[in-house]
């Protein structure tokens, strides 16, 4: 029974009654994809300098994209921005939250002696947890026509996610039997002293313990994880060019070639939706002066249903659970709005700040397990507003007025969300490097 007392003071302390659960936090990291996905598609940049311009016929593009994030960080369904970090001091006040009786009677025996009622704690635990990650997208594109260009980017992936925890106070267990043994000398203290002196400690091991033996996860740790994302496929269409605008849309797939979560290891990251994604894209640019032009587009994505072998979670404030079934789910579909202002101060140079709104919908769950469903769904509908800043160094117009051997440009990029509901804060660095031929 003492174990059994020591689990359930785990799993409710450090999960139920706390506004940021170590398993909160980690639910946060396993979509940090969503903020990623928007910014490996390959072609929403444009090629030359409007939005709307696609590659020449018969020209080719190759492209190498390298994006890093590291987040420690979420915003939550307040949007506020809330740390994966989590102090958590179990002391008496936190004790007499819980409505669990088993802990309740034992407060309950302990409130005649005051000294000892007043000194119970559990220790100071700490939880702390962020994920690395870096995305390598491989593109390449082709001219079938000067109005029409064809697309493929490849994302390779490389995620570490880091998840430490430590007791920075021990319990006051001993202290609390030894005040019970010698202060008051009845037996029931004596009694009651025993068994808080024998207390099983909150501590690595135990939480291990009941997250593996308890819930039969992978234990909890640093996990660290590479593979190949969602394969994009598109084309590009611009039906209209006139010399200061013009309008172009894409239409595509996303393949589900990427790594998607296992339900038995906790801190892992998806690298892709496991289903197929639809996608359509509209846009268009035009010239305010020679050196300055306006942009904007907005995409449209559309998430298949698939069947996929969850979690059934029972409790909207607790997420570890020990029984998995199988669900369709409908992932909610993706909106994303940016605008752009291009600065050509050169033929070389090019500053581009942008705004980007993304926006992901309610996901959709359907088993027998009506409160799985809607547990599951709960917190699903996300969004995010980002400031970008870009620097690009081309060769494109030197190349065009024969001054440049090569057509080719590199750019370099810092993308900060400013805002965010339920999606994990995920500031961008981004490097990219294409070339024509």
């Amino acid at each position: 029974q003492r174990l059994e007392l020591s689990v359930m003071i785990y799993t409710t302390v450090l999960g139920q009654y706390l506004e940021l659960p170590l398993t909160k936090n980690l639910e946060y990291l396993k979509v940090i994809k969503k903020c990623l996905l928007f910014s490996i598609f390959i072609l929403s940049h444009n090629a030359y300098s409007q939005y709307y311009e696609t590659l020449p016929k018969g020209v080719r593009l190759v492209l190498n994209r390298y994006i890093q994030s590291n987040v420690t960080s979420s915003f939550n369904s307040s949007q506020a921005e809330t740390p994966f970090f989590t102090q958590i001091d179990v002391d008496i006040k936190t004790l007499e939250q819980i409505e669990e009786p088993l802990i309740q009677d034992v407060l309950s025996s302990l409130r005649p002696y005051n000294k000892a009622y007043d000194q119970i704690n559990l220790g100071t635990h700490e939880i702390d947890a962020s994920a690395d990650l870096s995305v390598n997208v491989y593109g390449y594109a082709h001219g079938i026509t000067d109005r029409v260009t064809a697309y493929v980017g490849i994302p390779i992936f490389d995620a570490n996610v880091n998840v430490k925890y430590k007791r920075t106070k021990a319990p006051t267990t001993k202290e609390v039997s030894t005040i019970l043994q010698e202060e008051y000398g009845d037996n029931i203290a004596q009694g009651i002293g025993g068994i808080v002196e024998n207390f099983y400690d909150i501590d690595a091991p135990t939480i291990q313990s009941a997250i593996v033996n308890g819930f039969n996860y992978d234990e909890v740790g640093s996990w660290r994880g590479q593979g190949l994302g969602d394969i994009e496929l598109g084309v590009r269409y611009n039906f209209l060019k006139e010399n200061n605008y013009g309008l172009m849309v894409t239409g595509g797939l996303n393949l589900p070639t990427g790594y998607v979560n296992d339900p038995d290891i906790i801190q892992d990251i998806s690298f892709g939706d496991g289903q197929l994604d639809a996608f359509v894209e509209f846009g268009g640019g035009m010239n305010i002066k020679k050196d300055l032009i306006f942009n904007a587009f907005t995409r449209f994505t559309y998430q298949f249903e698939s069947d996929k072998t969850l979690r059934a979670p029972i409790s909207e404030n607790f997420a570890l659970n020990d029984t998995k079934s199988r669900f369709t789910e409908k992932l909610g579909n993706r909106f994303l709005l940016t605008t752009q202002l291009e600065y050509h101060p050169t033929d070389w140079l090019k500053i581009e700040p942008s705004l980007i709104y993304n926006y992901i919908g309610k996901a959709d769950y359907s088993s027998n397990n009506q409160t799985a469903n809607r547990l599951l769904a709960l917190n699903t509908e996300a969004s995010s507003t980002s400031l970008r800043l870009m620097g690009q160094i081309s060769s494109v117009n030197l190349y065009k007025q024969k001054k440049f051997l090569l057509p080719a440009h590199i750019y370099f990029a810092y993308e900060n969300m400013v805002y965010g509901k339920n999606i994990p804060k995920a500031d961008i660095l981004e490097v990219e490097f294409r070339m024509y031929f």
